[in-house]
């Protein structure tokens, strides 16, 4: 009987976690739309989506460009807000610019109770069968030969992977914004790995969304986000509309990089070792208070890419920045006009 209560309490405040999170998208749903979204469907039959931003009539025509989430994200990180849109300030420089859901997220094909797939993927489907997909599928679009890839956190993350292998005949150009390669900071996160076995997923859009206006003022919220130095209003947006399904499954997977201490595949090659074989000129970029990915996380795998043409850009006060940058300042910060999107318009522009 004592357990009744308990189990009473626990229904109380999921119920209550849900209305407040469908409260919260109702009031701050991201309204920016696409100029068109593109559907294609994978070798493993997953059906995924490309939000497609044109270039302006009239502008000369740049190489097309993927800009893909990381995990649990979306495409509303590369467009959330008028001065804070990777999306469109490429598009503007006369880049065809497609925003990736990877399987699970946003547009794209959901997995779970209810859905055609199961909550259930790993990390190597997405280099294997998301990537290889949404460049064919650019590529089809727009008859370019190859295309340029910017990837944020487990976004650099497929990059690191697909660069190693055929795909990176097919990529120009690469930008990594706040990409991990080695995961000795996590430790010792990986001993809960068992419980994940318990759950399919975890709920952690509901979760955002149902606390998003407290991410304006909580400062422990905004460290653990990495949401740190955004304009205001731009908190609440972020957590209402920029996470998506995240499977216990991909979590064991990031659980046994950070038992080895590095990312690896799935026959435990160790992918940062394979960095060296990397010859796509690359870009890489971090904030120094990026207490997700980690700054020298991100600086290893700029050590280790094997490129002869690659920069690293770090982003804070201390490289000469109005403010520090954390997980996702670097997408949807206040000063990423001035101080992110110039760096990267540059690099593709050596093209």
């Amino acid at each position: 009987m004592a357990l009744l209560p308990i189990l009473y309490t626990l229904g109380g405040l999921t119920v209550a976690d849900v209305l407040a999170a469908k409260l919260f998208t109702f009031f701050y749903r991201n309204e920016r739309r696409p100029d068109a979204v593109h559907f294609f469907r994978t070798h493993d039959g997953w059906h995924l989506a490309l939000n497609e931003y044109r270039p302006p009539a009239g502008k000369k025509l740049k190489r097309p460009v993927i800009c893909c989430h990381g995990l649990s994200g979306n495409h509303h990180g590369f467009d959330l807000g008028e001065r804070i849109s990777m999306a469109r300030t490429l598009a503007e420089q006369g880049h065809p610019t497609f925003l990736l859901d990877l399987r699970g997220a946003g547009c794209s094909e959901k997995g779970g109770p209810g859905a055609d797939k199961p909550l259930d993927w790993i990390l190597s489907d997405h280099y294997r069968y998301d990537a290889p997909a949404a460049v064919e599928k650019v590529r089809q679009l727009t008859g370019a030969d190859r295309i340029h890839w910017v990837g944020h956190s487990m976004g650099g993350m497929i990059a690191y992977a697909f660069l190693q292998g055929e795909l990176a005949q097919k990529i120009q150009r690469c930008v990594i914004l706040a990409s991990p390669a080695k995961f000795h900071f996590y430790r010792p996160a990986h001993v809960l790995k068992p419980l994940l076995k318990l759950i399919p997923g975890v709920p952690l859009r509901t979760l955002t969304q149902s606390v998003a206006p407290l991410f304006e003022w909580f400062r422990p919220l905004q460290l653990v986000s990495g949401n740190i130095n955004l304009a205001p209003g731009v908190f609440t947006l972020s957590a209402v509309n920029c996470q998506d399904q995240l499977p216990s499954s991909l979590l064991a997977d990031f659980a046994r990089f950070v038992k080895h201490g590095h990312y690896l595949d799935d026959d435990g090659r160790d992918m940062l070792e394979g960095m060296r074989n990397i010859n796509t000129p690359t870009l890489f970029m971090v904030g120094e208070k990026d207490g997700t990915a980690g700054f020298k996380s991100v600086q290893s795998a700029y050590e280790a890419c094997g490129s002869r043409e690659k920069k690293f850009v770090g982003l804070g006060k201390n490289f000469g920045h109005q403010r520090e940058y954390g997980h996702m300042t670097i997408l949807v910060g206040r000063d990423v006009a001035e101080e992110v999107f110039p760096e990267i318009i540059a690099w593709l522009a050596k093209d």
